[in-house]
């Protein structure tokens, strides 16, 4: 009876993690695809590219914009509660203690930082927002940077906990993987210094995601044989 409650339990569990996985990445992608098709013609601009593009995209893309950050918001809570669900589905064994505390602290991180920025992207064209003249272009820098290096540096400490915590359980291509976007993760953050770091942003970003949906398939599983 007991063996049943738990086996109905894992199932429960295994069918969430993957849920929340495989939401979070459809509402950030979601939320890429909402400015184009809400506002054709429109693209996000490169917040080290001109002011005037900038300025643009702000005015003529407002409404996009707020649906766009909307989802965004939606996507950082589905990795907030996975992150959670991973960190209670890594065995507690010795190290994977402390795997468990990167896995939530890192998860937990990540999905503020993205809350965040959708947070401050809206607040830019909220209804009846004073127009922000020259200060635009720096106020448009605080969502990038919340979900850019942010973001990724907080993803780092995810992956490594998520990676060292389930390295019993998880095919050996997928933990190659795992320490490979952990690398990346990690080569995101200076982009604080360097644009030349930008790449590492959407490899880290959406391999990412891909990896998150298919490591959640293995980890509740148990042990690998």
């Amino acid at each position: 009876m007991i063996g049943d409650t738990v086996t109905i339990s894992t199932s429960r569990s295994a069918k969430t993690l993957f849920t929340l996985t495989a939401l979070h990445f459809l509402f950030f992608f979601a939320s890429l695809v909402a400015i184009p098709i809400l506002a054709p013609g429109s693209r996000i601009p490169n917040p080290f590219a001109n002011d005037a593009n900038t300025r643009t995209f702000f005015f003529t893309a407002a409404s996009a914009i707020r649906v766009s950050d909307f989802l965004q918001l939606a996507s950082a809570i589905c990795l907030g509660f996975a992150a959670a669900l991973f960190s209670s589905a890594l065995p507690p064994v010795h190290i994977r203690d402390t795997s468990k505390w990167l896995t939530a602290v890192g998860g937990a991180g990540a999905a503020i930082m993205l809350a965040l920025s959708s947070l401050f992207s809206w607040a830019i064209v909220a209804p009846g927002a004073a127009d922000l003249g020259p200060a635009l272009h720096a106020f448009q820098f605080i969502p990038f940077l919340l979900g850019g290096p942010g973001w990724a540096g907080f993803f780092t400490v995810f992956l490594t906990g998520i990676t060292i915590g389930s390295r019993d359980l998880l095919p050996r291509w997928l933990l190659v993987a795992g320490y490979f976007l952990t690398f990346v993760s990690a080569a995101a953050t200076p982009v604080l210094l360097s644009i030349a770091f930008s790449p590492c942003l959407p490899i880290a970003r959406f391999l990412g995601f891909l990896w998150l949906i298919a490591v959640s398939i293995y980890v509740i599983r148990g042990p690998k044989v």
